[in-house]
């Protein structure tokens, strides 16, 4: 049986967001590692403020399914998959929080009780260029002296393709990147079974995702949710193509001041390497004066 991608969004969902003891273990498991890598502080137990349900694949099938979930402490935590680049997503992340962040006080209460705010962003390309790393951690510190404003702000950038270490080389939140890279690919039988090995978590995650793939009802959602996805893509590549004809420099130059990094704005221009860094510093020089 071939197991379905988890890097799908549905997927995902589909494994650490349902209603059960395992799902909601698995994403402990997942936020615990995340969070210990940075030396933030664990969490107990969750409850999901929007458990998976076939019902929002139904109606909208280019719909975000993130996962919502909140912790024993009233802290929020947002988790998203991007499979594909978007030039906004740094802003549209910090949306994400901010508005997740707001929605933890009602309109009568006061600002201390706002709660802690965590946005997990998994992503299936290399989002933050500035850094090699493949787990990136934000706060909002002093500029000079590195001291936390406050604790209520996080948000993590997990970066699927940075991985490039073997499985037995493999700790803590590499092993979630590394189940998520490879779990679904034909051919990695030998990396699922050596991941498997590893940990009792990365057994019950495959184990999890054997019985997901095994459904037929969610192999039917899955394929109905890849088609749109990739019609998607069809539909926006062609419209990019159109517009790189009326002026890939224009075109170069607004992806570079929305934050796209050298190796998307090549692709969606397809312009000279040279006549590329040239626009990226213009637009790098304009943006510092």
């Amino acid at each position: 049986m071939k197991m379905l991608s988890p890097l799908n969004d549905f997927v995902f969902k589909a494994l650490f967001g349902r209603e059960d003891a395992t799902s909601k273990q698995l994403l402990i498991d997942l936020l615990n590692d995340t969070l210990r890598a940075k030396g933030e502080d664990l969490i107990v137990s969750i409850q999901y403020l929007n458990p998976f349900n076939y019902k929002e694949h139904e109606f909208d099938r280019l719909s975000v399914l993130d996962i919502k979930a909140q912790t024993e402490k009233g802290e929020r935590v947002n988790i998203e998959v991007q499979v594909k680049p978007e030039v906004s997503y740094r802003k549209r992340s910090l949306y994400y929080w901010a508005r997740t962040y707001a929605e933890t006080i009602g309109e009568a209460e006061p600002y201390e009780e706002l709660k802690k705010t965590i946005v997990i962003n998994i992503m299936d390309y290399e989002a933050i260029s500035e850094s090699k790393k493949l787990h990136t951690h934000f706060k909002l510190l002093e500029r000079e002296e590195y001291f936390t404003l406050t604790e209520d702000l996080q948000i993590h950038y997990l970066e699927v393709p940075k991985l490039t270490k073997d499985i037995e080389e493999l700790e803590g939140i590499e092993l979630w990147i590394a189940f998520l890279k490879e779990a679904g690919r034909v051919g990695n039988e030998e990396k699922i079974e050596k991941l498997k090995r590893r940990s009792e978590s990365m057994s019950k995650a495959i184990e999890s995702l054997e019985t997901v793939s095994a459904d037929e009802k969610m192999l039917e959602a899955y394929r109905a949710r890849e088609k749109a996805r990739r019609d998607e893509i069809s539909k926006i590549a062609y419209a990019e193509k159109q517009g790189i004809k009326l002026g890939k420099i224009e075109t170069a130059e607004k992806a570079f001041r929305n934050g796209a990094n050298l190796a998307f704005v090549v692709e969606i221009t397809d312009l000279p390497l040279e006549k590329l860094r040239e626009i990226e510093e213009k637009v790098k020089s304009e943006q510092s004066n």
